[in-house]
């Protein structure tokens, strides 16, 4: 069985930033809609409110990019492919660049058209209008952090990504309140200092690609169009959720202005603004899920796909209903950022939106664990229309049934109303597929018998000590010999097992730190494939064996030894993981 201990290890280790990679727009968004609600007024919150669309239109191009090419990078990492990876990552970049100065320019040369288009009337469209403008400088340095720091993680450097998200938060602050208080700019100041924000968190994940320790370079001359159609391919299920976002968001105003009014659409502004970092604890599970689901399906590990699943379903969905109970008990703390008169109705009525909001997030997390496991093994019909179903379909549906009834409260249940319809649909396809109910969770994983090798041709052992490494090492001896492997080829396999899975726990296991090595040996062809997975500090067996000459026989013995008794050797450190796959 694959080491639960090693994913888990994982998961809450991508997870931080993951989180803070989806929350990334919405800091700004948050701190401008604060600056707006204190210091300009309720007019420029709504703005704000209006904005919002936009916002999701940059998250829908940034859920193509980032989800189609991270998908393809782990999918490609998992195999031991880096220069693919390398590929996509040029690709991913330059695509990137293009699109968002494109957006950009629409932005400074069409606002006035754009702020109608979102509904600004005339009280709201000449600041919508500068907003835009001022936003259109940082589009580029905003797209291009977020895909930055997604290979970031791929090198161990989520440092840099917390390290920028602060610069860029207090520079906000620090830039608004000269912009806004000090030079009385307005809606262009708020604008103007969070595309400087931006760019300064831009410039920061950037310079450790101009480092040597850069393993994944941009490289005009490796551009590669081909993989363009698969980035795409598998992209566009998170670009259709962010797409549909985008209309829901135009709709929502539309039926808060008609059956609640301003003071309503104010308190949607609010919460909508903040309900990002809500949705940034459930989004970043989701993440989290979908960059181990890629490797692990890479590897074709059905053992490691369902204890991914498990985790991210129990410990995740527990995780988010923790974060969204903390929400409702901070509801008063958060609804004092955007209004200070507790006597007003807009005071009211976003104290009661952030209250029954979070009440959404357990179900949306455990739909959307589901969408981006089924996103990375290929199950794209059903991903297409549960994210119509959850992006637009089921809230805007609950929306126009409670409205009319119970008015602002009918709208802000239904928020947690719209998420039984994605939902459904999961339950309803795995049924169809199944051709009855499923029983477990590894049932609604619906993973193909032809996927990975057989349990009879493959085995998973974790070991955690030198006693385990010597009842390992006999293990895999006993298993090749069952499968006709020669006696000669057997102890090789046991002698690689025995030597590099020992040197790990001798070298790798310090500090006193309790660690452990995922070990996995699998026989198809008439070869014994060996991969080693353990979390200690990076170390290339075979870059190592080549330090020295080869005349010198006094060092790296067992390493050079397993060198040649193998037919390959494969090295790659991804996810704060060293691989190590040996072929006998």
């Amino acid at each position: 069985m694959a080491d639960s201990r090693i994913i888990t290890r994982q998961f809450f280790r991508l997870l931080p930033v993951q989180i803070i990679l989806v929350a990334i727009s919405s800091v700004n968004s948050i701190i401008d809609g604060a600056v707006a609600g204190k210091f300009i007024g309720a007019v420029a919150l709504s703005i704000i409110g209006l904005y919002y669309p936009m916002m999701k239109l940059m998250d829908t191009l940034n859920a193509v990019l980032v989800g189609g090419s991270q998908i393809l990078c782990g999918q490609s990492l998992g195999r031991g492919e880096l220069d693919k990876t390398k590929r996509i990552f040029t690709l991913d970049i330059f695509v990137t660049v293009m699109l968002s100065v494109l957006v950009g320019i629409m932005f400074a040369a069409a606002p006035g058209l754009i702020a109608s288009g979102l509904g600004a009337d005339e009280q709201t469209r000449e600041g919508l209008s500068s907003y835009l403008r001022a936003m259109s400088f940082g589009l580029t340095g905003q797209l291009l952090a977020s895909q930055l720091s997604s290979f970031l993680q791929l090198e161990q450097q989520e440092k840099r990504t917390y390290i920028g998200i602060a610069a860029m938060a207090v520079s906000n602050v620090s830039l608004n309140l000269l912009f806004v208080r000090v030079l009385d700019m307005g809606m262009f100041g708020l604008g103007l200092s969070t595309s400087l924000s931006s760019w300064l968190f831009c410039v920061i994940q950037a310079s450790y690609y101009f480092t040597k320790k850069a393993a994944i370079r941009f490289d005009i001359k490796s551009l590669d169009f081909s993989f363009l159609k698969d980035m795409l391919r598998i992209g566009i299920p998170g670009a259709v959720v962010q797409l549909c976002l985008t209309f829901r968001g135009m709709a929502l105003n539309i039926m808060i202005l008609h059956y609640a009014g301003n003071n309503a659409l104010a308190a949607y502004s609010a919460v909508a603004t903040f309900g990002c970092v809500y949705f940034a604890a459930t989004a970043g599970v989701a993440s989290a899920t979908r960059l181990l689901v890629s490797v692990y399906y890479g590897e074709e590990d059905r053992a490691g796909l369902l204890i991914i699943m498990k985790t991210a379903i129990f410990k995740g969905v527990g995780l988010v209903s923790a974060v969204a109970a903390v929400s409702i008990a901070l509801a008063g703390v958060f609804t004092g950022l955007f209004c200070s008169d507790k006597s007003s109705e807009v005071y009211s009525m976003t104290l009661e939106y952030f209250r029954l909001f979070p009440l959404s997030m357990p179900l949306s997390c455990f739909f959307v664990i589901f969408s981006n496991y089924y996103q990375c093994t290929d199950h794209m019909k059903i991903v297409n229309v549960s994210s119509v179903l959850d992006g637009f379909v089921g809230i805007v549906v609950s929306c126009l049934i409670l409205a009319p009834i119970f008015g602002a409260t009918g709208i802000w249940v239904s928020q947690i109303t719209g998420g039984l319809f994605p939902t459904a649909a999961i339950f309803i396809y795995t049924v169809m597929n199944l051709k009855r109910m499923p029983r477990s969770i590894e049932d609604m994983l619906i993973i193909k018998e032809s996927f990975g090798v057989s349990e009879q041709d493959r085995m998973d052992i974790t070991v955690n000590s030198r006693d385990d490494v010597i009842n390992t090492s006999e293990a895999v001896v006993d298993f090749c010999t069952a499968h006709g492997m020669d006696h000669k080829r057997a102890m090789c396999s046991g002698l690689c097992i025995e030597e590099m899975a020992g040197n790990i726990v001798d070298h790798g296991f310090t500090s006193g730190k309790k660690g452990s090595i995922d070990i996995r040996a699998v026989y198809k062809d008439d070869k014994l494939l060996i991969r080693f997975k353990d979390t200690c500090k990076p170390f290339d067996p075979k870059e190592y064996s080549e330090l020295f000459s080869p005349e010198d026989v006094t060092h790296n013995i067992g390493i050079r030894m397993i060198s040649r008794i193998s037919s390959s050797m494969e090295y790659h450190y991804v996810l704060g993981l060293n691989v190590l796959s040996i072929t006998v």
